[in-house]
């Protein structure tokens, strides 16, 4: 490899700081580091930097220096050209940040040399419908790692929802709103709000409402062979949707019917063990 991405937490001054030895430790061995020219750690040192297009287009690896949220802000550079993503954790959790602080040095090293194993990870798509065209960025589709969350905005009333599978109309529900998750983000807002941890080597898509007024309204897991859509059937105009815990520009309507299958894509997360999952979930869930 001669070009690595890296990205940290701005906003956490621990993770911009052991960014700055893995920066110099690249360095040291010869390697081109992209850093992007909105984070701060470029700002801040003074460091060359490059644009977000630059930056997905040249990287052969990404690494991440912070916990999941900044993994799930890394990874959305690397979905359109499969680019590696290696997560170093100064978080708490660490469900996709596997390389804890004290064998970063051992995992670059390693990552360098090629030893390491690539995990494949589902990613879902989503568009929006109103009426007979798409709403939306990026041609009206939408990639999620972890999740898509639809919420009623705080001074709005609470969302009337339909889940369709395969055109057929499978429950109604009224609820704060509803989350789409991969097995990826079973382990993130969809557990807590009473969602199933799944596996995440399985392929499927779990839908589960947030505070539903109905005692029928339950977690569901289906193939995502299915064609799933949620259908906005309240008078509201401003509720949210959130793509992986960021808020998009966009505001839902009454009516709206959002599609969600599994995309063509996938996360490459780089690993260096085989039952890293099963680790986190017995030392951070069970604790």
């Amino acid at each position: 490899m001669k070009k690595i991405g890296l990205i940290t937490n701005n906003n956490k001054q621990k993770a911009v700081n052991i960014a700055m030895h893995v920066y110099e430790y690249l360095l040291e061995r010869k390697i081109n580091v992209l850093l992007l020219a909105e984070d701060n750690m470029p700002l801040r040192y003074k460091l060359p930097a490059v644009s977000s297009d630059y930056f997905s287009a040249s990287a052969e690896a990404i690494i991440s220096v912070g916990g999941d949220g900044t993994f799930l802000r890394a990874a959305r550079y690397s979905f359109k050209r499969q680019i590696p993503v290696m997560g170093i954790n100064v978080g708490n959790l660490g469900f996709l940040t596997e390389v804890s602080l004290k064998d970063y040095t051992t995992a670059i090293d390693d990552l360098l040399r090629g030893s390491y194993k690539i995990e494949e990870r589902m990613l879902l798509e989503m568009v929006i419908q109103r009426g007979k065209r798409v709403i939306g960025d990026n041609n009206g589709a939408f990639t999620a790692l972890n999740e898509f969350t639809l919420t009623r905005d705080m001074a709005s009333k609470i969302i009337d929802l339909e889940v369709i599978v395969n055109g057929l109309g499978i429950i109604s529900f009224r609820a704060d709103g509803i989350i789409i998750a991969t097995p990826t983000g079973s382990t993130a807002y969809s557990l807590s709000a009473g969602g199933p941890i799944v596996e995440p080597m399985n392929e499927s898509m779990i839908i589960t409402p947030i505070c539903a007024h109905s005692l029928f309204a339950r977690s569901m897991v289906i193939s995502p062979r299915n064609n799933l859509e949620i259908k906005l059937k309240s008078k509201n105009k401003n509720d949210i949707l959130s793509v992986d815990g960021t808020k998009k520009d966009i505001f839902l309507h009454g009516g709206d019917i959002l599609k969600i299958n599994k995309s063509e894509l996938k996360l490459k997360l780089i690993t260096f063990n085989n039952n890293i999952f099963f680790k986190v979930f017995k030392e951070k869930l069970l604790k």
